[in-house]
């Protein structure tokens, strides 16, 4: 489990071999705890995740520009609620994972992150992104499994997350550890439909 202070703990990224594959050598890598400060270091992974939609998006679709929404990435980042996990290759970030309260949908009345109500006992799962030329090395398991133990020790009942419903790599990732597709929406912001899933986290 992480503390206050972040993991530091060194792992050994283990990639999933299949038959026929190329074997190649794996760094290891290392894990601390993010925070407001990183808010940089961490976009330039969200926008790479992003960029890579291109590979199931139509010809036409362009990937939304992180940095326009830098201060209310920011004002996320900031909030105490919010958990923050990142890796790194020789002291540079090559994923993160994060999570905070499940808020209800924006509305009218109340489109602002900070505005809407928290829904009590579940995380939302907002971000898990690795660089590309990690894709495949073991990080994204461990980040996600660091932030599943991290959800029950604070005493979330579930969890939930949005990922693109075209992106069948990341929903074969999920659905292999146990999350269950709820339904699509369509998301305005990435013009592109969003599956839903939902992640008991009680003890079975």
């Amino acid at each position: 489990m992480c503390g206050t202070d972040g993991c530091r703990a060194t792992h050994i990224a283990r990639p999933s071999w299949r038959q026929g594959a190329t074997i190649r050598r794996v760094p290891s890598f290392t894990t601390r705890r993010g925070t407001v400060a990183d808010v940089d270091l961490l976009g330039a992974i969200v926008q790479a995740g992003f960029d890579s939609y291109r590979e199931f998006a139509p010809g036409e679709w362009r990937p939304p520009d992180v940095a326009a929404g830098r201060d209310a990435r920011a004002e996320v980042f900031a909030e105490p609620t919010t958990w923050v996990l990142i890796a790194l290759s020789q002291g540079v970030p090559v994923g993160h994972v994060a999570f905070m309260p499940a808020r209800a949908p924006p509305t009218a009345v109340s489109p602002a992150w900070s505005a809407r109500a928290v829904i009590p006992g579940v995380a939302h799962l907002w971000q898990l992104f690795v660089l590309p030329d990690w894709w495949g090395s073991g990080v994204a398991p461990q980040l996600h499994d660091a932030a599943i133990e991290q959800m029950r020790a604070e005493g979330y009942s579930s969890a939930r997350l949005f990922t693109p419903s075209l992106q069948t790599r990341a929903r074969r990732f999920y659905e292999r550890r146990g999350w269950l597709a709820q339904g699509d929406t369509w998301n305005a912001e990435f013009a592109l439909s969003m599956t839903e899933y939902h992640l008991s986290l009680r003890a079975t």
